[in-house]
């Protein structure tokens, strides 16, 4: 059996022999968009020949050319009858191109100024070369020898004879070969490692200096940097870095292609030791080029696709980069002349917070890019056209210009850069407003407001917090009657100079409202600023705080403090003391208590109900105080009772009854208890109040469509405390399942069978309840045979259309007279929090002629 999607259906098609039947899926394929390709039909290897200004390009096995182009990409001439050509290497002096031919068995040795092949060096039948490397004066060669095993051989350049290594270790293919500072690296291939050995070859003769192999396997061929020091291994997230003496780690460790399962399959190392590496996977796809460290210097993106396996190189001009890149069945030749060189990005803050006339401010700065600019550079600097003192650049980057202006307004700042080997040219500019510091008198803060003293302390408070003040600076007051419109100025407020602060001491002599104007008439740096303050004098408001506790016994003595602001009291004066509890919640337990002439207050009661107890003290007020009242709650202690949830079953079907059974142990004067239900997704909603039979029951019913939890909760009662319980059950969906498209319908051993002719193409349609657009079915198709039925195959998963349904087609071949069922499953994701999984039942089916 098959599986299919299609439009809006998922498709199943039923595969039957006589005893088996198997399940496949297919999907669609994306293709990327074109892009203008270089003259290739496949692609191996590039070499850059600076001298001549060409471009090599090999195109491996099943090809007869190696295409010339200029250093634009432009075509120049093919080098015809190069069967196979794969490896690409020049000699040390640039005047020759030797090539690997692994349909020629041979190794081709073309003269770079004429481009024609000059000779060829045969490796033997069936040795199919596939690498080359100049080192040591030698050309080293990758081929397989007679036992079907890799080896690599050594040429002659002068005798253009071959001769093989026998002290070279064999590989299970042809390996890679790179070179660099007269060592050559051997890569070979091996399942989940990178089989390496390391030679030097500096003499014409190899050396053995490591021979292991490296976790992980290699993404694409390891190159040996110009100085022979270090190998460069392409894996699946990184390019990593090891000594080419004993293959250890080297520092840096590795260098980042985009994240996880990059893929990293081409590396280029230039002389200077700048790093190119290509990862043609990821969000990161593209070439990235490494300096010194772990920070690219730049990352290139190219349109026309990504770059091709082992498709980097450098030029000889010490900073052009060359890419192949293929996309869409073509390849294309990028070219980065400047791909050393990283952008400026230059940055020019505002000063912090504002600039202040008179006053020196700042402006700080960044210079940066994928690579630190040199620190002590210099930047030139203008303000308004005029030359200020260059800026030197930090070890951060970072730069300070400072400057001072004595007037208002705006003044325009340029920075510029004039870029250095790694960094381009940049400037930036910033407008600055200088302007003074704006000013406010927020209300103050009164320590008294009596008839015959008025206090408070006020701020002068500027924008940001920006100060100081000048020694001497005031704040101007006067007091106006609001009734009489009598006005009196007061002693101006001195300020300090640091914080701004000020007070005012006043004797109005009477009760009413009154307004204080506050006035700053400014300064150099400073806008002027006021504000009218409105108070109302009268008599005194005393605070009343109780100091009662937080939780006590029940039917034991309590006792505890209050306490009255603002004395002395006369002597007789009380306050009324109030409780209420759950016994009294209407009508409060009330009696007086005495207060002292500090104001201090004693509470005594002795609580016998259990739960909150609110005591509330009220003073009426005398001739000089108003009125005050406070409350403070102390938490009674009850007992606790036992209480439980329970349910007849921990599963249900879509839309079946739920028996929950609440059961509470012993309470003193309540014995209701409410049952509530709050399904997955949904609101709380109550099932059921009551009060519970002679055993402590109470039960209830409740429809279940969707996991539900129920919760039972006592509110308590006199001497017992509040108590809830959960009981959490799984709700099921509905799968409906229909068969269509048959033509009549039998019975076996009571079963009813659909009975379909061969050619027909029936539908099994699934709907599921409730709603579950977006969800996954899948089905499940079995077979009858040796007198048991046998699962065929279950599929992935298939998505619930808009109405909550999928239709299935069933496509019947070498099935006649076969038995078979069909059923499918809701299969819960973790963004259905509702329901579970569930079965629905067999639809029945058979085939005949």
């Amino acid at each position: 059996m098959r599986l299919k999607q299609v439009s809006l259906a998922a498709a199943i098609s039923v595969v039957a022999g006589l005893t088996t039947a198997t399940v496949g899926l297919t999907g669609p394929v994306a293709w990327a968009d074109g892009a203008g390709a270089l003259p290739l039909s496949h692609y191996a290897h590039l070499v850059v020949d600076g001298a001549h200004q060409h471009l090599f390009f090999s195109q491996g096995a099943g090809t007869a050319g190696i295409v010339v182009t200029d250093l634009a990409g432009a075509p120049v001439a093919t080098v015809d009858g190069e069967q196979g050509a794969d490896g690409l290497a020049l000699s040390a002096d640039g005047r020759t191109l030797y090539a690997a031919l692994s349909d020629g068995d041979a190794i081709a040795v073309i003269d770079t100024a004429t481009l024609t092949e000059t000779g060829r060096v045969d490796t033997g039948t069936d040795s199919a070369p596939v690498s080359v490397a100049v080192a040591g004066g030698k050309v080293w060669y990758s081929y397989t020898d007679a036992d079907g095993m890799g080896t690599v051989g050594a040429l002659d350049p002068d005798g253009l004879t071959a001769t093989p290594q026998p002290a070279m270790p064999h590989w299970t293919t042809a390996p890679l070969l790179s070179t660099g500072g007269g060592v050559l690296a051997v890569q070979g291939a091996q399942p989940y490692t990178t089989l390496v050995a390391t030679y030097d070859v500096s003499s014409g003769t190899p050396s053995p200096k490591a021979d292991m192999g490296l976790g992980g396997t290699a993404t694409g061929p390891v190159k040996v940097t110009a100085d022979g020091t270090k190998i460069l291994v392409p894996q699946s997230a990184s390019v990593y870095v090891y000594s080419t003496a004993d293959l250890s780690s080297a520092t840096p460790r590795g260098y980042y292609t985009g994240g996880v399962n990059s893929s990293p399959d081409a590396v280029a190392v230039d002389s200077d030791g700048t790093i190119a590496l290509g990862a043609p996977a990821g969000s990161g796809a593209g070439a990235y080029v490494y300096a010194s460290d772990q920070i690219a210097e730049n990352h290139f993106t190219f349109p026309a696709g990504t770059v091709a396996p082992d498709g980097l190189a450098w030029g000889t001009d010490g900073r052009t980069l060359y890419a192949v890149t293929h996309g869409n069945g073509s390849y294309t030749l990028d070219v980065l002349g400047d791909a050393k060189l990283t952008d400026t990005e230059l940055s020019l803050d505002a000063p912090s917070p504002y600039a202040i006339p008179t006053e020196q401010f700042t402006l700080n700065g960044t210079v940066g890019g994928h690579g630190f600019v040199p620190a002590g550079a210099t930047l030139k600097v203008t303000r308004d056209g005029t030359d200020l003192p260059d800026a030197t650049v930090g070890a951060d980057g970072s730069f300070v210009i400072t400057d001072t202006r004595q007037d208002e307004g705006g003044y325009s700042y340029e920075v510029s850069y004039s870029g250095d080997a790694t960094h381009r040219p940049a400037t930036t500019a910033l407008k600055v407003w200088v302007s003074r510091i704006g000013t406010t008198i927020p209300y103050p803060e009164f320590s008294s407001v009596a008839p015959h003293k008025v206090a408070f302390t006020g701020t002068v408070m500027t924008d940001l917090s920006r100060g100081p003040f000048a020694q001497g600076t005031a704040v101007q007051v006067t007091r106006t009657n609001d009734d009489t419109q009598e006005s009196a100025k007061l002693p101006a407020a001195q300020l300090d100079p640091a914080t701004g602060a000020f007070a005012v001491t006043d004797d109005p002599g009477t009760a009413g409202r009154f307004t204080y104007s506050l006035s700053f008439e400014g300064d150099a740096t400073h806008e002027p600023g006021a504000n009218d303050i409105s108070t109302l004098v009268s008599p005194y408001t005393p605070a009343l705080t109780l100091k009662a506790p937080t939780t006590a016994p029940r039917g034991a003595a309590l006792s505890f403090d209050a306490r009255l602001s603002d004395g002395p009291y006369a002597g007789g004066e009380t306050v009324t003391v109030t409780r209420a509890d759950a016994a009294h919640t209407t009508t409060p337990v009330t009696w007086k208590a005495p207060v002292a002439a500090d104001g201090t207050i004693t509470v005594k009661d002795t609580p016998s109900v259990g739960g909150a107890n609110t005591y509330t003290v009220d003073y009426a007020g005398d001739g000089g105080h108003q009125a005050a009242t406070a409350s403070a709650t102390v938490q009674v202690s009850r007992a606790t009772t036992s209480l439980s949830v329970a349910a007849n079953a921990s599963t249900y079907a879509y839309g079946a009854t739920a028996t929950v059974t609440a059961h509470l142990g012993t309470t003193y004067n309540g014995r209701t208890v409410s049952l509530w239900a709050t399904p997955a997704g949904g609101r709380k909603t109550l099932v059921k109040t009551g009060t519970v039979d002679s055993k402590g029951n109470l039960k209830g019913t409740y429809k279940v469509t969707r996991s539900t939890t129920f919760t039972a909760s006592y509110a308590g009662d006199y001497r017992y405390a509040p108590a809830t319980a959960t009981r959490a059950v799984s709700g099921q969906v509905k799968v409906a399942q229909a068969l269509s498209g048959y033509y009549t319908s039998t019975t076996y051993s009571g079963t009813t069978y659909r009975v379909y002719h061969r050619k027909t193409r029936p539908t099994v349609t699934t709907t599921v309840s409730p709603d579950k657009s977006g969800q996954c079915v899948k089905f499940q198709a079995q077979e009858y045979y040796s007198g048991a039925w046998h699962t065929l195959n279950t599929s992935g998963c298939f998505t619930l259309g808009s109405k909550s349904a999928v239709a299935a087609e069933l496509s019947l071949s070498n099935a006649v007279n076969q038995k078979f069922r069909v059923r499918s499953e809701y299969v819960r994701s973790s963004k259905d929090t509702t329901n579970v999984s569930t079965w629905g039942g067999w639809q029945y089916l058979t085939v005949r002629t």
